[in-house]
This record gives C-alpha cells, sequence and structure tokens, in this order.
C-alpha cells in the first residue's frame, strides 16, 4: 500500500501557511490603503454637504464641520456642540486615523450663508494606523475642499 506520510502533510501544511501568511501581509496592505482613500473621500463629502447646506439655507442656519482623532462630525448652527442630537457623525476606518489638523488652530470649519466661504481653511491629514502613508484634504478659503 502507498500512502501520505506524517512528514508530507507538515510539509504540505507549513507551505500553505507561509503562502496564507504573504497574502494576508499584501491585502491587508491593500486594504489600509483602500481605507484611507474612503476617510479622505467621506470627509471631503462631508464639507461638501455642509457648505450646501449652508448655501441653500437648509434650517435657516449655518453648517460645519468638527474634526477629531477618530471621526468628523457635521454640526447645525456656528458653534460645536458634542451633545447636539443633530450632529452627524462620521467614524473614520479602524485602521485610519486624523493625524494633523491645521486650520490656524481651530478644529472645527462653519461655512457662511450666501458665499459659502469658511472660517477656518487649511489641510487635514489623515493617516493610516497600518504604516505611514497618509491623505491630504485642503480646505480652501472659499469653502471649497479637495
Amino acid at each position: 500500500m502507498r500512502g501520505v506520510t506524517l512528514l508530507e502533510i507538515l510539509i504540505s501544511v507549513a507551505i500553505i501557511a507561509v503562502v496564507a501568511t504573504m497574502f494576508v501581509g499584501v491585502f491587508g496592505g491593500w486594504r489600509a490603503g483602500g481605507d484611507l482613500e474612503n476617510a479622505r473621500s467621506n470627509i471631503i463629502g462631508l464639507l461638501k454637504d455642509a457648505r450646501s447646506r449652508t448655501l441653500a439655507s437648509e434650517s435657516n442656519t449655518t453648517y460645519g464641520v468638527h474634526f477629531e482623532t477618530e471621526k468628523a462630525v457635521l454640526f447645525k448652527g456656528a458653534l460645536y456642540s458634542s451633545s447636539d442630537p443633530a450632529n452627524e457623525n462620521y467614524n473614520l476606518p479602524g485602521s485610519a486615523q486624523i493625524s494633523n489638523i491645521n486650520l490656524g488652530g481651530a478644529v472645527d470649519t462653519v461655512f457662511t450663508r450666501l458665499n459659502g466661504t469658511t472660517t477656518a481653511s487649511g489641510t487635514i491629514t489623515i493617516q493610516s494606523k497600518r504604516d505611514q502613508n497618509t491623505r491630504l484634504i485642503t480646505i480652501f478659503a472659499t469653502g471649497n475642499a479637495e
């Protein structure tokens, strides 16, 4: 009779483990990069939404965006209040964080009615927790973001 020896099974399992480890590393980096780009796109969308609501005079008020390490919050009014039930939170993916908020010392940007300009312009840096990859969001004084 011919069969498979225990040594052959162990070698096969070891090869599969090495290949699986390589795939996990490659796909983990790919996913972290995707999370970073999604976070950037979603925050830009949040900024555009706040500006659009302000220009449309929705609820007859202004809107802004507040930034924290793990989230961005679209808020109603001229000042951010963490307890306001009207706040709309966007939580960053677990593999990304806001590493630098450079808005002239502010952590909020509020859009002005009629012309859509912003009270705080500058940059927001989103960084991967897995590696040092970053994405930059620029908020212009005109209220546009990219």
